[in-house]
């Protein structure tokens, strides 16, 4: 499952809708300022709403907790009577993903009900966000949530500014996931006015009205009698993430009510959750990495708000497993790779202490003893039960009491020796291949510790998106050239965003394209195509931001031109 579009309208400085297709490795270009960082926060933002709740945050926990200023900051030209709308689209990549569905696996479908949850057959998933400013509440809101399943519009739902109740607005009570195979094979007929079993149930008894939709690519209205169904509300539009949708729907039957909840949730949580998922598994590397010193301390447990200054980097690292270390070691050295001249190594540190003393009795008397030499006048006595001492009193001779307590220090010498810890410590450390010695990152050029975070995300065996500002920052053109293997090769899960500055980055890219159509690759390469790359430039237009797509052919070739250059720059320089 991973997100396949990004529609943005009225967000910073995108004000038209610009949908950018992502594809395994995706990349923006364009000018400083234009916005292609509003991508990334826009992403990051999504997941803020649904895990929080926080349509008005001041910063975004994922981004490092960069200050962002909340809605009025990232509304188009801080004008909060605008409203923003933003979009993902998913692919299921033949995931079931989340359900809720249970009561039909426990007794089976005995409602003339669709059996299956509605999003199972569903290949491509989208919701739509649209986020609006309440001047009641003084605070932002989901005023409007959307959600198609196949290109298609199924649900809608709405909140007022007061957020008191809000309602499901719209249902397409025709969509093949709602409709039982039966109701498939008859649809359109119109019987009786009958439109499915799952819109009588959740009509009867009710006052609906008749409510019209239409969606991109319907030539006509589709229309229904509809009763607005109320629900609990997370924040504005949004209902509660992680469970069964609670609403105002209720039959005679307990587990008809159940059932008709159930397919609901489905429809309007479940895309929710699948979603949560995929962006607490992403993750965003910004522009500037710390470079740790010999005082750093890996956190046991990585944060993926650490990712953005590089520091999870080293967190992790630890953590990875034999076969990603291997990996990591692989893009670090190799020769076919990145090349860097250094790779990891594990270092066992072997520790031992032996531990004395003890503040026992015979301690506390040698130090007298020390003290006051043959002045020292020493007795025993008695103690009663309740350990008071007795009366009775043994004077003890001073030279008995020196040779019993050399014959204890004789002991406690042996013991010493006998109390010794040994501890192992592992830990991974730089290693210079060319010099064959442990060196810090502090020790070595900047560019290794600015690149190792992409390196180590790029190895995990992790889902979602590896996001990543400028890459290529003080690193050499060779090794730039070796981030597009790194994209191509290295994770077969995650999808990459990346935003870049980088010909030479894209130009290994084309040349892998261009070998594959060839049967050129180099062996050891997996094939790259046009459908694995998508490239976006980004401009500054009349109406905002303006997001183009930089079509490539099978041999490498751009098919449409770069707006404004960019590589024109070269040829400017050379002429």
């Amino acid at each position: 499952m991973h997100i396949t579009e990004i529609s943005l309208t009225n967000f910073r400085s995108f004000q038209a809708t610009q949908t950018i297709a992502l594809a395994p490795v995706t990349m923006l270009f364009g000018p400083n300022s234009v916005g292609k960082s509003s991508v990334l926060m826009a992403l990051f933002y999504i997941q803020q709403i649904l895990g929080k709740g926080q349509c008005d945050p001041q910063r975004i926990d994922a981004l490092g907790e960069k200050h962002v200023g909340g809605f009025k900051s990232l509304v188009n030209g801080r004008d909060t009577t605008k409203r923003m709308f933003l979009k993902l689209t998913m692919d299921k990549s033949g995931l079931i993903g989340s359900s809720y569905s249970q009561v039909v696996d426990l007794i089976g479908d005995d409602f003339d009900l669709p059996a299956d949850s509605p999003t199972v057959d569903a290949n491509r998933v989208s919701i739509e966000f649209d986020i609006a400013w309440s001047s009641k509440k003084e605070t932002a809101y989901v005023a409007c949530y959307k959600v198609w399943l196949d290109d298609r519009l199924i649900a809608e739902l709405a909140s007022d500014a007061g957020l008191k109740q809000p309602t499901i607005t719209w249902l397409d009570y025709q969509h093949p996931a709602l409709l039982t195979p039966l109701e498939r094979l008859h649809e359109g007929s119109g019987v009786d006015g009958f439109v499915s079993r799952l819109h009588e149930l959740l009509n009867s008894d009710r006052n609906p009205q008749e409510v019209s939709r239409v969606d991109v690519g319907q030539a006509t209205d589709v229309s229904f009698d509809h009763a607005a169904i109320g629900f609990k509300g997370f924040v504005g539009a949004l209902p509660v993430l992680g469970k069964r949708l609670e609403s105002v729907v209720d039959t005679d039957d307990p587990l008809i009510t159940t059932r008709l909840h159930e397919i609901l949730s489905d429809v309007v949580v479940a895309p929710l959750d699948n979603l949560l998922v995929l962006l607490n598994e992403s993750l965003c590397i910004g522009p500037l990495r710390i470079i740790p010193d010999a005082l750093h301390r890996s956190n046991p447990y990585p944060l993926q708000t650490d990712w953005y200054s590089g520091s999870a980097a080293w967190d992790v690292t630890g953590r990875l497993n034999a076969a990603n270390m291997l990996e990591l070691n692989h893009w670090l050295n190799s020769g076919e790779t990145l090349n860097l001249g250094y790779f990891l190594r594990s270092k066992t540190a072997i520790s031992q202490a032996a531990y004395t003393g003890g503040g026992d009795t015979s301690s506390e008397l040698s130090a007298l003893l020390e003290t006051f030499g043959d002045s020292l006048s020493v007795s025993l006595s008695g103690a009663d039960a309740e350990g008071n001492p007795l009366p009775e009193e043994h004077s003890v001779s001073l030279d008995a009491l020196k040779k019993l307590l050399e014959a204890e220090r004789n002991s406690s010498v042996d013991k010493s020796r006998q109390l010794v810890a040994k501890e192992l410590h592992h830990k991974w450390v730089l290693w210079d291949d060319r010099n064959n010695t442990e060196v810090a990152f502090s020790e070595v050029g900047v560019g290794i510790s600015q690149l190792f975070p992409l390196v180590v995300a790029a190895v995990q065996d992790m889902q979602g998106i590896i996001a990543c500002e400028q890459p290529e920052l003080h690193v050499h053109p060779r090794i730039q050239v070796g981030i597009g293997d790194l994209l191509t090769q290295a994770n077969k899960k995650s999808t990459f965003l990346i935003e870049t500055h980088s010909e030479h980055l894209i130009l290994r890219i084309l040349r892998r394209i261009r070998e594959t159509s060839e049967s050129k690759l180099p062996k050891g390469l997996r094939p790259v195509s046009p459908a694995d790359v998508s490239i976006i430039y980004m401009e500054p237009g009349a109406a905002g931001v303006i997001a183009r797509r930089i079509e490539i052919d099978s041999t490498g070739e751009f098919t449409s031109r770069w707006p404004n250059g960019f590589f024109a720059e070269r040829r400017e320089e050379l002429l």
